[in-house]
């Protein structure tokens, strides 16, 4: 473990400052650097900044040219005064560009070595809580380093793929997340330190970075000791996804004398004290305050801020019923294509709900017929591309999804605008910036009320303009005040958006309500569990107070929905599993006097997702179903349209036969004994008696201990009926008893208090 020199600050660090020549005038330019407020300046150019030009030209390059509000106030303090910053900007405000840009100007402004020989010397540490967050902010620092290396440095092997050469010193950039087996990143970092000098930029996330401290603590292959800059993103995130414990291991490795830089877009509870631990008297950095600035403030001091909203945004709501969620959604997918929108983010509560809506969204927007068991090939809306992301799934999976969605908007001919639509869980409301997101729609608002800025927060990245619409039940309504006690306002969807989904409804009959369904006429139903009529007869029968679509549309849609589950057994398992997962995190909602599980419609979630029979879970046991009428279809009967799963399902049941157990005889319950009165008494009496005999031998036990005709040890036996002679004893005690003692023991009966104190 490395803690670093304990030289002061300013000596220590002071080969970081390139035109410095003389240290006694450090101080003087500080303070000069107090009063010089970027706010003030006349350009918000990075020229401004005193950074490289070979920086300023990279920006350029990229299409940033002009800062906002938070780089203009947080930049400045982390790299030319050297102190620590806690930066509080609301999402997608530009807050990556805040460590970067300091973190690469304090490696150029770097003469000479001062680093151990044959290690990796890290020199700037970042940690942040998701791999696509890392992922994000390696592309950035990669990037940049690929445009500012010294010219003629070729990379001659995988091994050197992630090695920059800047002035004359190699710079390795590695990232380590999760996911990626540990071995390669032993392997990757040990072959790094074959170079005779090379220092290190670490992008990770905790889980790893902590996992490799531990293997490494007793093999040369890195040091911390000259660590110059760490960084924490999304601290908030950090600490809820319950890092603390990783935190604070990493933190006891690190050096104390160090540049620090938190960024949140919350300031909670946690990040104070995160502060508190790893800042040394740091500038609150608050763009949205009538002070941005602060110095030498104190964490119990900073007031709590209320949550604020990009400018450009459109925040919109809609009631819906459970059953109108899904038909909605696809309506409002075909809404987009119309207007030429090129990203859409959908919203769900977890991994299982996000599988299950991929593969029906998908399915259902298929031009051929997909109750097709012919085995014929599915053609895909080629409009529409659809994409997922959640924690279950691998690294190598969700980066592929990442990139497809990230990826221009273009059809094959290059010509048109093609939809993407990325279904995804709160893993991707953190920190994600990928531009031109059009809308965000959320199926239900997130568990963590907190959540839900970081949600709509995907849009309006960098001052642009953007559309987020939240789904909520007419139960669920007061959500709306509570989030404008929160200073965000939601506004009801508009009629100039309402009405062109509207219109898509009316445009179609009832027998082409899918996309597949505009060129095939097929009248795909179930019947109810009775037989006596049709799924759709009976939905129409029975509609919801105040749809906002047409109901028989819904009661088609939803009947298609269930004949559709019905095919593939594959889908019908994930309809159940989608349900379970659903209930549970409903139940898990931190706002549970808004989202009450005993007004919950269990019947009317089980109708919008298709199952054919509700699953049994805890949540709804003991309550009557109501908006749901089971399938006559018997679910084990329902096979995988994959025949490869089939065989094996089939094979199993042909090895493990359902082996039927006799039902037990339940044995009758013993009768009561009818008892008289007398009985009683004398059945209380002798009771009584038992209970006296007890007493009394212990009395003459006692007495014969005090009069040592008897020891301990053996007193303690009789007590205990451990001694063998003790029946012949006790037979003898009761005879004199009876004799000798009658009239005490009927003064004792019936005295009862009285009597046995007197006894």
């Amino acid at each position: 473990m490395f803690f670093g020199s304990k030289l002061p600050r300013l000596r220590r660090f002071g080969y970081l400052y390139k035109n410095d020549n003389d240290f006694k005038s450090k101080k003087i330019r500080e303070e000069k650097s107090k009063n010089d407020d970027p706010v003030t300046k006349d350009s918000s150019d990075f020229s401004s900044l005193n950074l490289s030009q070979i920086l300023v030209e990279w920006l350029r390059s990229r299409g940033i040219t002009r800062m906002t509000k938070v780089q203009s106030l947080a930049i400045t303090p982390l790299l030319q005064s050297g102190k620590d910053v806690l930066v509080q900007s609301r999402t997608g405000s530009g807050k990556t560009l805040c460590f970067v840009l300091p973190l690469l100007q304090l490696y150029m402004n770097t003469k000479g070595y001062n680093d151990i020989k044959g290690i990796i010397n890290v020199f700037g540490l970042i940690v942040l809580p998701t791999r696509e967050l890392a992922i994000q902010v390696s592309d950035i620092i990669r990037d940049s380093l690929s445009y500012i290396e010294d010219p003629g440095y070729a990379k001659t092997s995988v091994k050197t793929k992630n090695m920059f050469k800047i002035h004359d010193m190699i710079l390795y950039c590695p990232l380590l997340i999760g996911g990626i087996s540990i071995d390669n990143n032993v392997k990757s970092l040990n072959s790094a330190k074959e170079h005779k000098f090379v220092r290190s930029f670490l992008v990770a996330t905790p889980g790893r970075l902590r996992h490799l401290m531990d293997m490494l603590s007793q093999e040369f292959v890195w040091s911390f000791k000259n660590l110059v800059l760490l960084i924490l993103d999304e601290a908030d995130r950090l600490l809820e996804m319950g890092y603390q414990n990783d935190m604070s291991i990493i933190f006891g490795q690190l050096p104390k004398q160090r540049r620090t830089g938190v960024y949140s877009a919350t300031l909670s509870n946690g990040v104070k004290d995160l502060a508190k631990i790893c800042l040394s008297n740091p500038v609150l950095i608050d763009p949205d305050s009538q002070t941005p600035s602060k110095d030498n403030f104190t964490l119990e001091n900073v007031e709590k801020k209320k949550y604020s909203t990009p400018d450009g945004l459109n925040n919109y709501y809609i009631l819906l019923n459970t059953q109108e969620k899904l038909p909605f959604v696809m309506l409002f997918i075909q809404y987009l294509k119309s207007i030429n929108a090129t990203k859409c983010v959908l919203f769900f509560l977890s991994c299982d709900l996000v599988d299950y809506y991929f593969d029906i969204l998908k399915g259902l927007s298929l031009y051929s017929n997909p109750f097709d068991t012919t085995g014929s090939k599915l053609v895909e809306d080629p409009c529409v591309t659809y994409h997922k992301i959640h924690r279950k799934l691998t690294t190598k999976k969700r980066q592929q999804s990442f990139n497809a969605f990230k990826a221009p908007s273009v059809d094959t001919n290059g010509s048109n605008k093609n939809l993407h639509v990325l279904l995804c869980t709160d893993l991707f409301s953190r920190g994600i910036d990928i531009p031109k997101i059009d809308w965000i729609i959320q199926f239900d608002p997130p568990q963590d009320p907190n959540f839900y800025v970081h949600r709509i927060g995907r849009v309006c990245r960098a001052d642009n303009t953007g559309n987020a619409l939240l789904f909520l039940t007419p139960n669920e309504e007061s959500y709306i005040q509570f989030q404008l006690n929160r200073n965000i306002r939601l506004t009801k969807l508009t009629n100039n958006i309402l009405d062109p989904v509207l219109d898509i409804v009316t445009s179609i009959s009832s027998e082409k309500i899918l996309p597949f369904l505009l060129n095939n006429n097929v009248d795909v139903d179930t019947r109810i569990e009775d037989g006596t009529m049709t799924y759709s007869e009976y939905l129409k029968q029975r509609p919801l107070p105040n749809p906002v679509l047409p109901w028989d549309i819904t009661a088609m849609f939803l009947s298609y929905l269930r004949s559709y589950i019905s095919t593939d057994r594959k889908l019908l398992l994930s309809a159940s599993k989608a349900f379970v997962s659903y209930a549970k995190s409903y139940s898990e909602h931190r706002l549970k006097l808004i989202f009450e599980i005993n007004k919950f419609d269990y019947g009317s979630l089980a109708t919008s997702m298709g199952v054919l029979r509700i699953p049994r879970i805890k949540e709804i046991l003991g309550r009557k179903m109501e908006n749901f009428m089971p399938s006559n279809i018997i679910p084990n009967s329902v096979p995988f349209k994959d025949k490869k799963l089939e065989l094996e399902r089939l094979k199993k049941m042909e090895e493990t036969p359902k082996i039927i157990k006799p039902k037990e005889k339940k044995q009758p319950a013993p009768q009561k004994s009818n008892r008289t009165r007398s009985q009683k008494r004398m059945t209380k009496k002798q009771n009584s008696y038992d209970e006296w005999l007890e007493l009394s031998k212990e009395e003459s036990l006692v007495k014969k201990l005090k009069k040592r005709k008897i020891t301990y040890d053996k007193f303690e036996k009789l007590l205990n009926n451990e001694e063998s002679d003790w029946e012949q004893e006790l037979d003898n005690f009761v005879r004199e008893t009876q004799t000798s003692d009658n009239e005490s023991y009927k003064k004792w009966i019936s005295g009862g208090k009285r009597g046995r104190k007197k006894r």
